[in-house]
């Protein structure tokens, strides 16, 4: 099966941009809307108040209260995609030190060998998770398969003299673990809010807009500001549900400090075997 990496967007700042620019076009469809269906009276300015005012001021009521619970729930969504990245993290961070240390089961000089292997594969890690775009995040991630390969066949070669023992158990056993994190951190990386959210999400913000500009043509700041802080506030939606373009970054401290630690000569990582 070949992975793909996570959807490639436009820069953040332009989809927020282009997002407000369609609901204040929503915003005048409205009022355009409104005044054909009841024009100004000569020589004043259209009323605000419409036949069935009233029931249009509820369903404009309805529809922003059904919008403000669906930005709270994809809101909800992406912030839980955002904390089991964060924590994806840190549990790979233990599996590597772990491996790292319980290298020192092997001899000598498979010791050496499995911690070079090691080495890369840690530098590996971390330009996954600061690879920008689906295309850097594929390559660093198929570098990480390659690496893995080596660091298992090293394994194996160090532990084929007690390949049975529960000391071998113990280096295999993790060294598996490991592997199996970063599959899951590249399958967190592509787990995204659903796109029929996101498009239903996007119609109920154009017809909110729209409403708006039927019921409340002559209040443009009012309503613009309002238009403004949805589209900021999908615009944050977006950006934690965006691992590799988005502004709001999965901290990476815990795999920072693993890469100093195995850098510096015979220094500990800090993983317990």
């Amino acid at each position: 099966m070949e992975l793909q990496g996570s959807y490639p967007y436009l820069p953040l700042w332009l989809i927020t941009l282009l997002l407000f620019i369609a609901l204040l076009l929503a915003r005048e469809l409205g009022n355009w809307l409104r005044l054909r269906r009841r024009p100004a009276p000569a020589g004043g300015k259209a009323s605000d108040e419409t036949p069935g005012g009233e029931g249009v001021a509820f369903a404009t009521t309805t529809v922003l209260g059904l919008l403000a619970l669906l930005i709270g729930f994809t809101f909800s969504l992406a912030l839980g995609r955002y904390d089991e990245r964060r924590n994806l993290v840190l549990k790979e961070a233990n599996a590597l030190g772990t491996t790292w240390l319980r290298a020192d089961l092997l001899e000598p000089t498979d010791t050496q060998r499995v911690r070079e292997v090691l080495r890369g594969y840690v530098d590996s890690r971390v330009d996954f998770a600061n690879a920008k775009g689906a295309d850097a995040e594929v390559e660093t991630n198929a570098r990480t398969v390659a690496l893995q390969n080596e660091l298992w066949a090293a394994v194996v070669a160090g532990t084929a003299a007690f390949r049975d023992t529960p000391r071998a158990s113990l280096l295999v056993t993790t060294t598996n673990q490991t592997i199996d994190l970063s599959t899951e951190r590249f399958a967190a990386r592509q787990d995204h809010i659903p796109p029929r959210i996101l498009r239903l999400l996007f119609i109920f913000s154009l017809l909110a807009a729209g409403l708006l500009g039927y019921e409340r043509a002559q209040k443009r700041s009012t309503t613009t500001l309002v238009l403004l802080l949805f589209s900021l506030a999908v615009g944050l939606v977006l950006d934690l549900d965006l691992p590799t373009t988005g502004t709001v970054n999965v901290p990476q401290e815990p795999m920072l400090d693993l890469q100093r630690a195995v850098h510096l000569p015979d220094a500990p990582t800090g993983a317990g075997p």
